[in-house]
């Protein structure tokens, strides 16, 4: 028969395995999403979401500046994150009045073709698409419809979308796209597409020609093409979902050009002329042909395709034509 001492030794060690299995299952702070060391093409958005304990608050900062508040569902927040091009640090504290009760980090890197920088891959870093098996964390099923229904393809408003509610700051911007703006995700995202879902084609041209056929006929009727226009690589420059920029441009004209055009960057072009030997401006002017916007490398050169070997516009062939173009006086 046990000792009386052991009989409440034992009860004291239940006690204890039960306090510690309920703070396991309730921790003060948890990151859900995404692991340590993630990396993020596309346009540079990623999601982080945390679990929290009653009345904490949280702060999360990225590269050091504070990230906006994101609303409350039961225990859980959705941030939205803008990452910078490269490596990213994103902290999180979970504060009860003002004493810090628990810290988390994560390590992002968001590659891009745009990036105007060398970008290499840090050691230890790997894609981790929320949309894949094992990618969604189990507590995210209980909020989320994670499998997508036939309602999505045309929903009746944006809410009716079961990619709203983690997806809305999407449209955000001054410029949304068409599909976009409608939330026919599935309209270009294969909710069939493995081992990631919800994947589009790379590359994406002929997704993107299944509606801009006007501009299909006219790369492909032309003789010579811009680099991303040629490898079918319309990403490169442009959002898909949207941009404060027009057109879903990644940034301004000017400088999503000499992000690969550097050499170009001093805001001098064209061949000197003249006894002072000056060169043309490329930024900082009205366009002549449109004075409502600022003059900028489209100016003379189509983005995606033309006639001529450097892009010239207007159907000119020569550098003369081009110029008499604007200088015709």
């Amino acid at each position: 028969m046990a000792k009386p001492s052991h009989f409440f030794f034992a009860l004291l060690c239940c006690a204890f395995l039960r306090g510690h299995v309920t703070a396991a299952s309730a921790p003060t702070l948890a990151v859900l999403y995404p692991p340590d060391r993630s990396v993020v093409i596309g346009a540079g958005f990623a999601h982080m979401v945390l679990e929290i304990a009653p009345a904490v608050k949280v702060l999360v900062k990225l590269n050091g500046r504070p990230v906006d508040p994101s609303k409350l569902i039961d225990k859980v927040r959705h941030y939205l994150l803008r990452l910078d091009f490269g490596t990213n640090r994103v902290e999180v504290e979970a504060l009860e009045g003002d004493r810090v009760v628990a810290r988390d980090k994560r390590e992002l890197f968001f590659f891009s073709p745009i990036s105007g920088e060398q970008q290499i891959l840090p050691e230890g870093f790997a894609a981790n698409p929320f949309h894949r098996p094992g990618g969604a964390p189990e507590k995210c099923a209980a909020c989320h419809v994670l499998e997508s229904p036939k309602g999505d393809l045309s929903p009746a408003s944006p809410a009716a979308s079961s990619c709203y509610s983690c997806h809305q700051d999407l449209t955000k911007v001054r410029n949304v796209h068409g599909p976009v703006s409608l939330w026919m995700c599935l309209a270009c995202h294969n909710p069939t597409s493995a081992p990631a879902k919800y994947a589009t084609p790379v590359p994406v041209r002929d997704l993107c020609y299944a509606c801009h056929i006007d501009a299909k006929d006219y790369f492909f009727s032309s003789p010579y093409q811009h680099g991303p226009t040629a490898t079918g690589m319309c990403t490169i420059c442009h959002n898909p979902h949207g941009s404060n920029n027009e057109y879903w441009l990644k940034k301004p004209p000017w400088e999503l050009c000499t992000t690969c055009h550097t050499e170009k960057a001093s805001g001098r072009h064209v061949i000197a002329w003249g006894p002072s030997g000056n060169t043309h401006p490329t930024r900082g002017r009205p366009d002549p042909m449109k004075p409502e916007r600022e003059f900028s490398c489209r100016s003379c050169h189509n983005p995606h395709a033309s006639n001529m070997p450097k892009l010239w516009n207007f159907n000119v062939k020569s550098y003369t034509e081009l110029c008499q173009t604007c200088h015709n006086k």
